[in-house]
């Protein structure tokens, strides 16, 4: 883990410090801490990390079951973690067009699965009900 993440480093002509920030669950937390009020650069970062770890522990994130139900703004399809793909096959000189309802979840970290469902084979209502169920299905087997 990075362990500056969330200290930027502001240098101004006639002073400098570290500045935290921290956001969790849409609560923002922020502190500057000065080279010259800490003693030194090096102090201004110790002092910088230890009020950063201590912000952490206080204010936790989003698990990743949490995560998984957020709607984000660009979503088109209605249901989080389900969308329309239309993929273009190359291999042919005619390059059919193909379309698919594709579910996808986390199970655990750095694990993404994948569920795809032919609108030429289901239908478009059956293929997206299906991609609906299997997302389902996946974000109920999640870790808390």
């Amino acid at each position: 883990m990075n362990a500056n993440r969330n200290i930027t480093r502001i240098d101004r002509e006639s002073s400098g410090g570290y500045l935290v920030r921290i956001m969790r669950k849409g609560k923002k937390t922020s502190k500057f801490f000065s080279d010259s009020e800490n003693g030194g650069k090096k102090k201004a970062l110790t002092a910088a990390r230890a009020f950063r770890d201590g912000q952490e522990k206080k204010m936790k994130g989003y698990t990743s079951k949490e995560l998984s139900k957020i709607m984000r703004s660009n979503n088109t399809s209605g249901v989080v973690g389900v969308r329309l793909v239309e993929e273009v096959d190359m291999r042919w000189p005619s390059q059919p067009t193909y379309l698919y309802w594709v579910a996808q979840w986390s199970p655990k970290k750095g694990v993404r699965k994948t569920k795809r469902f032919s609108v030429e084979k289901y239908g478009d209502e059956e293929a997206y009900r299906l991609a609906c169920l299997a997302r389902k299905k996946g974000v109920s087997a999640m870790k808390a």
